[in-house]
């Protein structure tokens, strides 16, 4: 068998070929790949409903102030249009703007589920859209990334005439949104992942990231191995097993893309158990060790779409607002006539990062 090492290294191997075929196994037992759970406000309500009976939604009202403008096409792609909706103050402006990203598992949600946090986020004094991106097959990364991208692009291009401040724009994202905004303010700057739909003004570069419950790394290890045993949404979302495409996975996770350029980001946790949703403290520390603004925020006796419901709907909105108003200085809510008037002239287009 050769030397002590020599021998050592060949059982490691052996176990760990053992080990993969168990693995394998196991996968081949529990059948086909684990099947898209659809995201819905029944299917939440249906998963709080026994541990937290008293969850509510929030209104779907619109506060008094807050104007909105809904199912405004930013781009068509292969014959589809994805849609954002603006809500914004009635008067005043410019606004920070944020965009907002619905989760799903990358296969399902709606932009529809998330007005009411852009309502709300509106009467704070912000620009808020909710908006579409491909999902399924069609949206396989990188092109979720890109249609986000594109609609920054959108909102920085149609700044003028929708009242935002070019120069403050954030991305909000919750799940598998939270995950995609995580990469779009990591990426910021990097031209590959640039949109290539709807407006191409190649400036989408976010100032600011508030990431809810979305993970951040997709390579770790544990996240990897439950997708050897039952493929689900990371491995669907990414096109195959790690095993295959490590390149890209490595390449869908925020934490491979943290630089000098990367925005500053909020990371709002649940308490909940599942889904695994690795890489965020390694990214906060990452990006503070840059000296970028980085926090987590860790919410108790949380479920997954904390965010959607009462009783922590409002504590969502106001964490987001005061990491928002930190960067981008929005006046207090009750100071929202003292906002700024639009100047008389179109402003020069923003130095962006």
């Amino acid at each position: 068998m050769g030397s002590p090492v020599v021998r050592r290294t060949v059982m490691s191997a052996i176990r760990g070929s053992l080990r993969m075929g168990a693995i394998l196994a196991a996968a081949t037992a529990l059948g086909a790949d684990a099947p898209a759970k659809p995201f819905t406000r029944a299917t939440v309500a249906a998963e709080l409903r026994d541990r937290y009976p008293h969850f509510a939604f929030p209104p779907d009202e619109l506060p008094k102030g807050v104007g909105a403008s809904e199912n405004v096409v930013y781009a068509q792609v292969d014959g589809t249009a994805l849609a954002l909706d603006l809500y914004t103050p009635e008067a005043g402006g410019p606004f920070p703007a944020i965009l907002i990203v619905h989760g799903g598992g990358w296969e399902s949600g709606n932009r529809c589920m998330e007005r009411p946090l852009a309502a709300h986020l509106a009467a704070l004094g912000y620009a808020a859209a909710p908006a579409d991106y491909r999902l399924g097959a069609a949206g396989r990364f990188p092109a979720a990334l890109r249609d986000l991208k594109s609609a920054v692009c959108w909102l920085r291009a149609h700044a003028w005439e929708r009242r935002i401040d070019p120069g403050r724009i954030a991305a909000v994202g919750a799940s598998s949104g939270g995950q995609l905004v995580a990469l779009l303010g990591a990426t910021n700057g990097a031209p590959e992942f640039e949109g290539d739909v709807g407006e191409q003004a190649g400036l989408s570069g976010v100032q600011a990231v508030v990431d809810i419950d979305g993970l951040a790394d997709f390579t770790d290890p544990e996240l990897v191995r439950q997708q050897e045993v039952c493929p689900s949404a990371p491995a669907h979302f990414l096109g195959g097993p790690f095993a295959t495409r490590a390149s890209v996975w490595r390449a869908a996770s925020a934490l491979t893309h943290v630089g000098p350029r990367s925005a500053p980001t909020l990371f709002i946790n649940s308490t909940a158990p599942t889904p695994i949703l690795p890489g965020r403290a390694a990214m906060c520390d990452r990006l503070r060790a840059l000296g970028i603004d980085s926090e987590i925020v860790v919410i108790p006796d949380t479920p997954h779409p904390f965010w959607l419901v009462d009783p922590w709907f409002d504590r969502t909105v106001a964490e987001i607002d005061r990491f928002l108003r930190r960067h981008f200085a929005v006046p207090a809510a009750d100071s929202r006539r003292e906002h700024p008037v639009l100047p008389a002239r179109k402003p020069a287009p923003p130095d962006l990062p």
